[in-house]
């Protein structure tokens, strides 16, 4: 009889075992663009739950993963959505203490993504670690407890891609049989797989050459770090539920309508979808400045959104996401509809909420390009 009981307590504890490698699947979400599908995301975890905050425990092996399904996407497009998240949702205590694993994790994204491309991102709860891998090839590893959590609460925080897709994400399990079949069949070749192992073997050291003696230059002054304290203040949410309706809200004040291309809104950019590999190498300071930036012009931007009244008589909700592009002097350039809700009238406000909010605050030394370009997710939502 006793070694019936100990091999019945091997198999449980070896079932234990499997459950701690292999998380259970929480919930999915499908991500859209310009009314296109781009890829399904997934976050597994030991735990499953409903809440944001059972799956934000950082002693909990989780997983987020990513699988794309539009034929291409540019891998720093999806990198610099994924920070823009990142910005609105963590304090900037946080932002600020993460600024190196961020320059670590986004310096991990190259190329594109083709369809089949798995992405996953792997937090063991014993030691802490997260692991970066691209089809199971491993590309980095980021040993703070902390940091996945940063990378998370861009999913699922107060201010996530869309209500639907944080929701998607917080299903306790219960998620979409049809999503789920597309997802499980969504794999990379084995071409894609031989590809993504070639470009993840580090190249080979050339040994340094010695320097030529160089005359003595002056000191370059020190550049002031951005900072992330009393001037700049968390960011708002983008919930507009205790907004006043329109015949009680305080108009903006008038100014000249600035000259704005106006685009199909269900048409994607060709500059959206272009390689953009032109980009300097990132740098602490250089991540925190765009991350104190995007927060800032967000704020702005929910200073001027109106829940309209028809709206809210009708019960009306939904979530949008414009891309905005304004030039060095914060002037509109470009508003693009990345992800309109089910009602015109939400749309409509949301895109004319940006119109009144320009000119927008003038980008830092930092980022001072011709244009810059970030995108607003805006949500409306009555109170319960």
């Amino acid at each position: 009889m006793k070694p019936i009981k100990i091999l019945i307590a091997l198999m449980v504890f070896a079932t234990a075992m499997t459950a701690q490698a292999a998380p259970l699947l929480n919930g999915l979400a499908l991500e859209q663009q310009f009314n296109k599908d781009r890829y399904i995301a997934a976050v597994y975890s030991d735990t499953l739950a409903d809440s944001a905050s059972v799956l934000l425990d950082n002693n909990t092996t989780r997983k987020l993963e990513v699988r794309i399904i539009a034929d291409g996407l540019s891998a720093r497009r999806f990198r610099n959505q994924w920070m823009e998240g990142i910005a609105i949702n963590n304090s900037g205590d946080i932002l600020s203490g993460q600024a190196e694993n961020m320059v670590t994790f986004a310096n991990l994204f190259k190329g594109r993504f083709y369809k089949g491309d798995q992405l996953s991102v792997a937090f063991d709860g014993n030691s802490g670690k997260t692991t970066v891998s691209l089809n199971g090839v491993k590309l980095g590893q980021i040993a703070d407890r902390d940091f996945f959590n940063t990378l998370l609460r861009a999913w699922v925080g107060p201010v996530p891609p869309s209500t639907d897709f944080r929701d998607h994400l917080l299903a306790n399990g219960n998620v979409d049989s049809g999503l789920l079949g597309t997802y499980e069949l969504l794999e990379p070749s084995a071409d894609r797989v031989a590809q993504v192992t070639a470009s993840a073997q580090p190249e080979p050291e050339t040994p340094a050459q010695p320097e030529p003696s160089k005359p003595a230059v002056a000191a370059t002054p020190a550049v002031e770090k951005p900072r992330l304290a009393a001037d700049i203040p968390p960011p708002s949410l983008a919930s507009v539920s205790n907004a006043a309706p329109e015949s009680t809200a305080k108009p903006a004040p008038s100014k000249p309508a600035p000259a704005q291309k106006r685009p199909q809104p269900k048409a994607a950019p060709a500059e959206l979808e272009a390689d953009e590999e032109d980009e300097a190498p990132l740098t602490a300071d250089m991540i925190l400045a765009r991350q104190i930036y995007h927060s800032m012009l967000l704020r702005h931007t929910y200073k001027f959104i109106r829940y309209p009244k028809r709206a809210q008589e009708r019960g009306q909700e939904g979530s949008v996401r414009l891309n905005v592009s304004i030039g060095a002097n914060g002037e509109i350039r470009d508003i693009q509809s990345v992800q309109e809700s089910r009602f015109a009238t939400l749309n409509r406000e949301a895109r004319e909420a940006v119109e009144r909010a320009g000119p927008y605050p003038a980008a830092p030394p930092q980022l001072v390009k011709d244009t810059y370009q970030f995108t607003v997710p805006i949500t409306f939502r009555l109170p319960d």
